[in-house]
């Protein structure tokens, strides 16, 4: 049986074991591992998943055939951008895909049922801030980095994607680097 991470829509996750998982079908049972919890299994229906893990480890052989340079966006705001080498498979109720890290050295298989995702977006630069706010490494000088990570901030708190404890906990810790 296949071992996954199951991450659902309020970030609850589990981890166990799926027998005929499919994005074909709506739902799908997991044997729960380990013995810290009640249960010993679930049918889980894929609405109330927001990400399947389905393997992960260091990148393969394939990892520099990854060009495609994607962020993947969920309904809930999270970002994960990586490498896309060609393994995107359309399902009915879900996509799957291996993602490469931005340094190709580790890789992800991961499922995604489409009630969760907003978009998979193809990128031009890993910085999608305005030129005179990228990070260009060291050559960037400090105060023009912390502007622009105020700036993207300030950005995620009015697009609703942080609470604002959590923009006040935020901005004030960029403002101590100041």
């Amino acid at each position: 049986m296949p071992k996954l991470t199951v991450r659902f829509n309020d970030n609850e996750v589990i981890e166990g074991e799926a027998t005929d998982l499919s994005l074909d079908s709506p739902d799908f049972h997991l044997q729960v591992s380990g013995h810290a919890s009640n249960n010993h299994g679930a049918w889980i229906p894929l609405p109330a998943v927001k990400r399947l893990s389905l393997a992960s480890g260091p990148a393969d052989a394939h990892a520099e055939e990854a060009d495609k340079m994607v962020a993947v966006r969920f309904t809930d705001g999270e970002v994960i951008r990586g490498y896309l080498n060609g393994s995107l498979q359309h399902h009915r109720y879900g996509m799957t895909m291996t993602l490469y890290s931005q340094d190709k050295r580790s890789m992800d298989v991961v499922g995604i049922p489409y009630t969760s995702l907003k978009a998979l977006w193809y990128l031009k630069s890993w910085d999608g801030r305005p030129p005179g706010f990228q990070a260009q490494g060291a050559a960037t000088p400090p105060l023009l980095q912390l502007l622009g990570d105020v700036r993207e901030v300030t950005r995620l708190y009015q697009a609703g994607h942080i609470t604002r404890e959590e923009f006040i906990s935020r901005r004030r810790s960029l403002i101590d680097r100041f």
